[in-house]
């Protein structure tokens, strides 16, 4: 996966437990409106269903997931989905001036990273006390899935050639920022060929920081006597798998963040008067669809 300084997370983020968290925060931030609702609304059959093909869950653990998932959600509609909405305006705001400057994209990018963490720190418990309940025929089939879908992302990639690889950057990448700037020119997607080029693939590193992060998971799993502890550590690993990584891959994260901050900024510099419009009208919606999500501690879900 590409970096995308529009997302909250990155491919930087190991380890398949992490997508559960995810999901909900890709559709917040980069889909249409009425999907933004419809991941508020159904968030509490989506996570279930999406936890329980990694590990079955029983009718308790299906309730204690549920409650877990609208105590999110009543901190994530009251605390933060307003300030999601300032962001993308005054993104909206700086991306259509006439004197940006690149700093406030790296600015910009910081305060998305914020974000995710503090939906991870904030999310972590439900998924915990998950952890904590399951029996020891969940835990084998939770770390067989792990292991399998390693296997199939190895498979794969194997299969693929570089060429293909960067091709691939590139076709998403300009899918991505079509969505927000509408229909891009020869010049900038000339930008974006330059950019697949210059970015360098996690590849065999990143499967060999996923595996760590399991393995870590597996350690911390093993150690579940001390409820408080375990949630402490099952935090700790979501929030700050950093400390996983190999130095290889740290520089090429920190690489693909600089490669790609560039690419954004000089094509913003480059926005016509009618992708400005177009951006306008994108951030108006998504960000008035966050003003609607925005609540006062009111439960979400039914």
């Amino acid at each position: 996966m590409q970096y995308n300084p529009f997302r909250i997370g990155n491919s930087s983020r190991p380890g398949q437990l992490l997508r559960i968290l995810q999901a909900l925060l890709l559709a917040l931030l980069l889909s249409s409106c009425s999907r933004i609702q419809l991941a508020y609304n159904n968030l509490d059959w989506l996570l279930p269903h999406y936890l329980s093909s990694y590990m079955p869950l029983s009718d308790n653990q299906d309730s204690l997931l549920e409650a877990g998932v609208e105590n999110f959600l009543h901190w994530h509609c009251s605390t933060q989905v307003t300030s999601y909405a300032q962001l993308l305006r005054e993104v909206d705001r700086r991306f259509r001036s006439d004197d940006l400057i690149r700093t406030e994209l790296v600015n910009f990018n910081d305060h998305v990273q914020q974000a995710w963490t503090g939906i991870l720190q904030q999310g972590s418990p439900a998924l915990g006390v998950i952890l904590l309940t399951a029996d020891e025929t969940q835990i084998r089939e939770l770390f067989e899935g792990f292991e399998e879908r390693n296997s199939e992302w190895l498979e794969e990639f194997e299969a693929t050639s570089d060429e293909e690889l960067r091709d691939d950057y590139r076709e998403r990448m300009s899918k991505e920022l079509q969505r927000w700037f509408g229909e891009l020119d020869e010049r900038q997607e000339q930008l974006l060929v330059v950019w697949s080029r210059r970015f360098q693939p996690l590849g065999l590193q990143g499967l060999e920081v996923r595996r760590r992060w399991q393995s870590r998971l597996q350690e911390i799993m093993n150690a579940r006597n001390d409820p408080e502890a375990f949630q402490r550590e099952f935090a700790e690993l979501l929030t700050n798998p950093g400390t996983l990584r190999t130095p290889v891959y740290q520089q090429r994260l920190d690489h693909n963040r600089d490669v790609t901050i560039d690419m954004l900024y000089t094509i913003v510099l480059q926005l016509s008067d009618a992708q400005k419009h177009h951006l306008k009208r994108q951030v108006k919606a998504v960000a008035g669809d966050f003003d609607d999500l925005a609540c006062s501690g009111v439960p979400v879900v039914s």
